[in-house]
């Protein structure tokens, strides 16, 4: 395993000493970008007062935008916009880590608001854990009742089960997977970066390989914001992503496979089973109880986290069906493939 970077910087005030000295480890942030001009710039406004003395450069990585997101990307200072001909955000991701010039790598998203000491406390938590990955909870910002509708259904035990990352007030310690994430730049790259095939679970997938090299450990110091999307068709298309990469990383790596994984492909089981009608009643029973909960707390909310859940876990339950089909049909054809006779030569 690399050795981590020696950081003696507090991660409760950074002295003068150490801004001026150098002491601490060197960090490199990348953000993989695709027409993001709506919100990249509250990003990078976010990362332009870190408080961590070493920040060296951030990485924006453009898969081709065709709105103004690069002309925003260069109007900062410590910016260097990169390309990604392949477009997705693994492949973006890449590309910072193989330009990469600190030693820390803090990973950062468009739709992310970082807190002033993000980038401090992803450090601290790399020294003091010693995990091959660190990383905070995934704190949603929601303002309209549609969004707090969407907040609610995305953190509830019932949209999301009992991931840790999804919880606001989660506490400390070594989990499966983290929200976005940081490393040092030698661990990320013996471990072979992001896996490119994965263009909605590359997170997943990466810390499940990072458990043999270290762990993945959550931090709630490590704090930010995240701009949940209002309408459904946006969350339709999240969780599809969601359904479609998550089945291949379980195809992948079958040992990452726990039970709030398999939830959706039980209930789609359950209801094409002989007992579909008991378990679509129980089923609308609890989205039912679920949203009458949050009417009591935010009764404008309540009728978005109650279409929201369907959407969620149909979604996801759709990008399941599409990834286990297209994996058996891949794994037929190369058994065809591999019983054909072979024609005789001349």
């Amino acid at each position: 395993m690399p050795a981590r970077p020696r950081v003696p910087c507090d991660n409760q005030a950074v002295t003068e000493r150490a801004r001026t000295s150098g002491a601490c480890a060197t960090v490199t942030i990348g953000i993989p970008v695709l027409d993001e001009e709506t919100t990249l710039r509250r990003c990078l406004d976010a990362l332009a007062v870190q408080s961590y003395p070493e920040l060296l450069e951030i990485l924006v990585v453009d898969g081709g935008s065709t709105d103004a997101t690069r002309e925003i990307a260069r109007a900062y200072p410590l910016v260097r916009l990169l390309d990604n001909p392949r477009r997705s955000r693994p492949a973006g991701l890449n590309v910072a880590i193989a330009s990469a010039r600190g030693a820390v790598f803090v990973r950062v998203d468009a739709r992310v608001v970082v807190a002033p000491d993000y980038v401090e406390a992803c450090v601290a938590a790399l020294e003091r854990s010693s995990a091959a990955i660190v990383g905070g909870p995934m704190r949603l910002e929601a303002t309209t009742p549609a969004e707090r509708g969407v907040k609610a259904a995305m953190t509830s035990v019932l949209g999301s089960g009992p991931a840790r990352f999804r919880r606001e007030q989660a506490e400390a310690g070594f989990v499966d997977t983290v929200y976005l994430g940081a490393f040092t730049l030698d661990t990320i790259r013996a471990l072979g970066g992001y896996d490119e095939d994965f263009g909605g679970n590359e997170d997943a997938e990466l810390n499940f390989r990072a458990q043999k090299a270290g762990g993945v450990y959550l931090d709630p110091a490590i704090r930010s914001s995240y701009a949940v999307r209002s309408g459904l068709k946006g969350l339709w298309s999240q969780y599809y992503r969601y359904g479609t990469n998550r089945t291949r990383t379980m195809l992948k790596h079958p040992g990452s496979v726990s039970p709030r994984q398999l939830a959706v492909p039980v209930l789609m089981v359950a209801l094409a089973s002989p007992w579909r009608r008991q378990v679509a009643a129980g089923y609308l029973a609890a989205v039912v109880l679920r949203a009458g909960a949050e009417a009591t707390r935010d009764p404008a909310a309540a009728p978005t986290l109650a279409a929201a859940l369907p959407v969620m876990h149909a979604a996801w339950g759709a990008g399941f069906v599409r990834s286990v089909s297209r994996h058996l049909g891949e794994k037929s054809l190369r058994l065809i493939r591999s019983q054909r006779p072979c024609l005789p030569t001349t």
